[in-house]
C-alpha cells in the first residue's frame, strides 16, 4: 500500500499545481480581456506592427478587439470550468486512499460531467460566435477549440462511472446493513 499511497500523494500535487497554472492563465486572460476592452473602446492604443494589419486593412481595428474579447471570455470561461473539474478530482483523490465509494464521489463525478459538458458547450458557443465575425478577423483571432469526440465520450463515461461509484456505495452500506 505505501506506492498506492505516493501515487496518491503524487496526483494531489499534480492536481493542486494544474489547479494553480488553470487560475494563473484565467488572471492572465482577465488582463487581456481589459486590454482588449479598453483598445476597442479607443481609451488605449496598441502599438501594432503595420505588416500585422495588412490583411486586415479593411476591418476596423476594434473589431478585432471585440473579437479578441469573445476569445478572452471563452478561455476564462473553459479554464474556470477546468479549474473546478480538478478540484473534484482532487477531492476524490483525496478520499481514494481510504473509502472511494462513497456517495460524495458519486456526486462528485456526475458534477465533473456535467463541467466537462459545459466545456464542450462554451467551446462550441464561442467558435459559432467567433464565425459571426468577418472572416479577415475570424482567421486571426482563434478561441482554440474544436468539438471534439473524444471530449464527448469522455463526458459519457464520467457519467457512467459515477453511477458505478453510487451504485458501489449502495452495496457497501447494503453489506453493513447485513452484518
Amino acid at each position: 500500500m505505501p506506492k498506492a499511497h505516493h501515487l496518491f500523494t503524487a496526483t494531489g500535487w499534480t492536481l493542486n499545481a494544474a489547479m494553480l497554472v488553470s487560475l494563473f492563465l484565467t488572471a492572465v486572460l482577465m488582463l487581456a480581456f481589459g486590454v482588449c476592452a479598453l483598445a476597442a473602446a479607443g481609451l488605449v492604443h496598441l502599438p501594432i506592427p503595420a505588416e500585422d494589419l495588412k490583411e486586415i486593412k479593411d476591418i476596423s481595428l476594434g473589431l478585432v478587439f471585440v473579437a479578441g474579447m469573445a476569445a478572452c471570455a471563452s478561455g476564462i470561461f473553459l479554464l474556470a470550468l477546468l479549474t473546478l473539474v480538478l478540484l473534484m478530482t482532487a477531492r476524490i483523490v483525496k478520499t481514494a486512499e481510504t473509502d472511494p465509494f462513497v456517495e460524495d464521489n458519486a456526486r462528485r463525478l456526475m458534477q465533473i460531467g456535467w463541467l466537462l459538458l459545459a466545456m464542450q458547450v462554451v467551446g462550441l458557443t464561442a467558435d459559432m460566435i467567433m464565425s459571426l465575425f468577418p472572416k479577415e478577423v475570424s482567421d486571426h483571432v482563434q478561441t482554440g477549440f474544436d468539438l471534439s469526440p473524444i471530449g464527448i465520450l469522455a463526458v459519457l463515461l464520467i457519467f457512467v462511472l459515477a453511477q458505478i461509484f453510487r451504485r458501489g456505495a449502495q452495496m457497501r452500506d447494503e453489506l453493513e446493513g447485513t452484518v
